[in-house]
Formats: structure tokens, C-alpha cells, sequence
């Protein structure tokens, strides 16, 4: 059985918030998760850092190991089945401003399918990570 949304965004809260990625919102809409975060170590744009850090713990939650890495740490490991994921990145608002004050620093995805491919073998690791990659905005 996968995770719903309202579990999923708990993992991604509370693993995420120790890479200094505070996620505000996980729901599903259209079909596909639609993720929020905010992070106050983006200036412009979203780091590629950040995009690394989100990937790696959504293929832990889909129990996919790569090269050199091991989901047996993960407790969640494996209780996610992989769908389209849309991420947005938002600079942290000032303390007296409101969620809607925030600035949007960028969105990605990751489709289903390059999950399921790079679990297959389909598809390399650097694959994998330049194909979301390649809808940075």
C-alpha cells in the first residue's frame, strides 16, 4: 500500500527540514503531487543542491536504491509508489508577511516513468538527475 499525500508530506517535512527544506504543502491535483517548500539558502533560482536533496529522498520513499546508496536507514522505505511529482521553491516570507508574500523561486518535475526506468535500469542515475533537471525553471 503507498503512502497517501497527507503521509507523504510528512516524510518530506520531516526528513526534508534537516537539509533546511521546510515544506509548506503536499497535495495532489491533476493526477501528479504537487509539492511546496520554502528554503532561505536560495538567492536566484533553486540550487541544484536542493533538487539532489528532493530526488534522493523521493527514491528512498520508493525503496529505488542507487549506486552507493541504501534505503535500509529509511523507515519509509519502499511505502511510496513513484507518480509525477511537481516541486516549487518559495524564499522564506519576512515574519510580518503572509504565505501569499513569498517569493517563488523556481518549480521542477520528475515524471513517473523516469522513476520506474531507473529502477528498471533504463536509465542512468545522471539520466535520471538531467532529465529533471531539464525542467528547471
Amino acid at each position: 500500500m503507498s503512502l497517501t499525500v497527507d503521509e507523504l508530506g510528512d516524510a518530506l517535512e520531516t526528513h526534508l527540514m534537516g537539509e533546511g527544506l521546510y515544506v509548506t504543502n503536499c497535495e495532489r491535483h491533476d493526477g501528479a503531487v504537487h509539492v511546496g517548500y520554502e528554503s532561505p539558502a536560495m538567492s536566484e533560482g533553486v540550487p541544484r543542491s536542493q533538487v539532489g536533496t528532493m530526488l534522493r529522498f523521493l527514491l528512498d520513499l520508493a525503496g529505488i536504491e542507487t549506486e552507493g546508496r541504501d534505503v535500509g536507514g529509511v523507515p519509509q522505505a519502499g511505502t511510496w509508489e513513484p507518480e509525477d511529482v511537481h516541486v516549487w521553491a518559495f524564499t522564506e516570507p519576512e515574519a510580518s508577511a503572509s504565505d501569499d508574500e513569498r517569493e517563488r523561486r523556481g518549480h521542477y518535475e520528475v515524471r513517473e516513468g523516469w522513476f520506474h526506468a531507473l529502477e528498471a535500469g533504463h536509465l542512468s542515475e545522471t539520466d535520471f538527475s538531467t532529465l529533471v533537471l531539464s525542467t528547471l525553471d
